[in-house]
């Protein structure tokens, strides 16, 4: 997903945004394929009740996420 699909999959979701920043590039190595991650942090509008809504911490703590994910959550930007 590109910064410029970002609007149209937001609208798609019912979620109307002030503001995208992309936050972080990081690259995530398996045994038989490189994967290029990009975070974005959008700022929104609405919190649609169509999605649950969770600080970073709550993420960290109460959510199982993959270890690519977990890395991405724990880097500096």
């Amino acid at each position: 997903m590109t910064e410029e699909e970002i609007p149209k999959i937001l609208e798609q979701w019912n979620i109307q945004f002030k503001n995208i920043l992309v936050k972080k590039h990081a690259k995530h190595i398996f045994t038989h394929i490189e994967w290029d991650m990009v975070v974005y942090e959008i700022e929104v509008k609405n919190k649609s009740k169509e999605w649950i809504w969770v600080t970073k911490k709550q993420m960290e703590k109460e959510y199982p996420l993959p270890t690519a994910f977990k890395k991405l959550l724990t880097k500096e930007t």
